[in-house]
């Protein structure tokens, strides 16, 4: 019981500090937050290294004061610290004509837009004819690419390209009642989006990314073959896919919509450990690699 209340005393300032400093959008903070933590985890070093000498069991309402103090600092740390638009190798804080980017989840196609989230590794300057010597950069982009019958797109998660193209800013939401998109994409280091056309665009590598998210979207791809073979119906397809592997690029919006009036829509957030366990028992009865 103990054990526990300690977790919690020690979780509850470290997660005030995130809370605090949520909203911080000033570069210098970073550092000075930094610094003030390490200043803060040194005293505690000294003052455990020398506790008797210093007496310190004289003061334990002040020594845990620090440590409140500290984890608040980290807990501030680690939030500012997580904000890529607070680096000074932001891509947006210099200037740029090209941008390395890294596919970093599954591209999804629809209504000929294809749709994918993209980490910035280096910027490019073109001077004249040539590139300048890339930069290093940082940063996160929703990437729209406009495709047709002609122009055909096959991507992966874990290609890397060369864009070029303007970025803007997430837009925020219209409608006071509407659901903030904007904030949704920042607490995932979101703020800026690009729209392509095919000729904007070049490969230069492929499977770049985590090999096990690699093969975890290649698993869930075949699964969903799968599952379209035996589901003729395409809201039955949609539906199962979203349920079963979180699925939701065939899902339409008017089954959304459905399940948001009703209320039901919480259905659609499938569990992990419910999927692997499903996953066992479809792939146990109906064997996925067994086909041709």
């Amino acid at each position: 019981m103990k054990n526990e209340l300690f977790f919690l005393r020690a979780l509850l300032p470290f997660v005030f500090g995130i809370i605090v400093f949520y909203n911080t959008n000033i570069p210098s903070f970073v550092w000075l937050i930094g610094l003030l933590c390490l200043i803060f985890f040194l005293f505690l070093i000294i003052i455990n290294a020398f506790y008797k000498k210093l007496s310190a069991y004289k003061f334990k309402g002040w020594v845990g004061c620090l440590i409140y103090i500290f984890l608040f600092l980290f807990g501030a740390f680690a939030c500012t610290l997580n904000k890529q638009y607070l680096s000074s190798n932001y891509f947006n804080t210099n200037k740029y004509s090209y941008l390395k980017i890294k596919v970093n989840d599954e591209p999804q196609l629809k209504s000929g837009i294809l749709r994918f989230r993209a980490d910035i590794t280096k910027s490019y300057l073109q001077k004249d004819t040539a590139l300048a010597k890339p930069e290093k950069a940082v940063g996160r982009l929703l990437v729209s690419i406009k495709t047709d019958s002609l122009n055909k797109i096959q991507l992966a998660y874990g290609d890397e390209l060369l864009i070029c193209g303007k970025t803007t800013e997430i837009a925020p939401p219209l409608n006071p009642a509407e659901f903030d998109y904007r904030s949704w994409l920042a607490a995932q280091n979101i703020y800026h989006q690009v729209f392509l056309k095919p000729h904007q665009l070049s490969v230069l590598s492929t499977n770049a990314g985590n090999p096990i998210i690699a093969f975890a979207l290649e698993l869930r791809s075949k699964q969903v073959q799968f599952y379209r073979k035996c589901l003729k119906d395409d809201d039955a397809f949609a539906v199962a896919s979203t349920l079963i592997l979180g699925y939701r690029a065939d899902l339409s919006q008017e089954t959304l919509s459905i399940y948001s009036k009703t209320g039901t829509i919480h259905a659609l957030s499938v569990s992990g450990m419910h999927v692997g366990l499903i996953y066992l028992v479809l792939n146990w009865l109906f064997p996925v690699y067994e086909q041709k």
